[in-house]
């Protein structure tokens, strides 16, 4: 199905959809988003994403000029045309057409874009390459991804499927798109600082406490690397267990017991 897009208060055909060459959000990137899915027709912890958004929203200065109520029923008038089991959506908010190209608009811009989604493989797990960063205004979830976007050919050539972001200051943060979380001698750790605090990161963390000890802590990269087990978290891929990173092996680089537990935790939590 070709899905509408909703672009201020109202659904498009996709093809009539556009952007402005004068919105703010394409000339400077000064915009946020955030992404969720909707299975078999249930949108998945859609009260904790808005309220995510309209922090984001909140911190970045921009006016939501919808209300946490009405996004909800446009989110479920979605939900009601799905005809497909798994939808990745999308919204977007930027600050509007700009007169001059960098005051934003007293109009934000807000789109939603729902698209077929399908998950990582849980088992096939991920590769990490390590680069020394750490996000601007990590905690909103803005449009800004230039610098994991510029280093994707120097991370396929050495083999990775995404980056592991530290400095010698902060140590580990997160990745380019998901948190990380490591495991050692049945214990759980997880960065505390300069990271966007996933709304599976979110779950996970609680599931996580039911059965393990649980550190949300300063780590740091040697942390990770001696690890029995790495995992990473996000909307996209619920847990996937990282098998190496700058290629060393983690742990017994396969597919880990803590790992699959809360997948398997995680899976259940979302149809409840």
């Amino acid at each position: 199905m070709d899905y509408p897009i909703w672009i201020n208060g109202a659904w498009k055909p996709a093809h009539e959809a556009h952007v402005s060459v004068k919105d703010i959000g394409f000339l400077r990137g000064y915009g946020i988003f955030d992404f969720f899915r909707i299975m078999d027709g249930k949108p998945i912890f859609l009260a904790d994403h808005l309220a995510r958004f309209e922090r984001s929203a909140a911190k970045m200065g921009l006016n939501l000029p919808y209300s946490t109520e009405a996004l909800s029923a446009c989110i479920y008038e979605l939900a009601s045309m799905s005809t497909d089991a798994c939808l990745g959506v999308k919204m977007v908010l930027t600050g509007g057409e700009s007169m001059n190209g960098y005051v934003p608009a007293e109009q934000a811009n807000l789109w939603i874009l729902p698209s077929v989604f399908q998950f990582t493989d849980p088992e096939k797990g991920m590769r990490l390459l390590s680069k020394e960063f750490v996000r601007e205004m990590a905690d909103i979830k803005s449009l800004n991804y230039a610098f994991g976007i510029r280093h994707i050919p120097e991370m396929k050539a050495a083999g990775a499927d995404d980056l592991i972001y530290y400095t010698q200051k902060h140590g580990v943060s997160e990745s380019t798109r998901s948190n990380l979380f490591y495991v050692k001698n049945g214990e759980i750790f997880t960065p505390d600082v300069h990271i966007l605090e996933g709304i599976t990161r979110m779950k996970v963390l609680e599931i996580a406490g039911q059965h393990y000890p649980v550190h949300v802590q300063p780590c740091n990269l040697d942390d990770f690397l001696t690890a029995d087990e790495v995992f990473t978290t996000g909307s996209t891929k619920r847990v996937v267990p990282i098998l190496a990173i700058d290629g060393q092996t983690i742990g017994s680089g396969e597919r880990g017991p803590v790992a699959k537990r809360l997948y398997d935790e995680l899976v259940k939590l979302e149809v409840l």
